[in-house]
């Protein structure tokens, strides 16, 4: 899992989608938690990337 922090726009949807996995720092911008989330972490990033209203996050087989 990977956020392009160039592309954020602090709508924080991946943080409160998937609070195991990210986070904003001060300024807004996510913070990926866990770079290779498990079970339901996994489950939860799939659907921030999906919820992500600049597609700023990739995940990674």
């Amino acid at each position: 899992m990977t956020a392009d922090t160039s592309r954020c726009v602090s709508s924080g949807q991946c943080a409160l989608t998937a609070p195991l996995v990210f986070d904003q720092d001060e300024d807004g911008q996510v913070v990926v938690l866990a770079a290779e989330p498990v079970a339901a972490a996994a489950h939860q990033a799939r659907e921030a990337a999906a919820r992500c209203p600049v597609s700023a996050l990739r995940l990674h087989p």
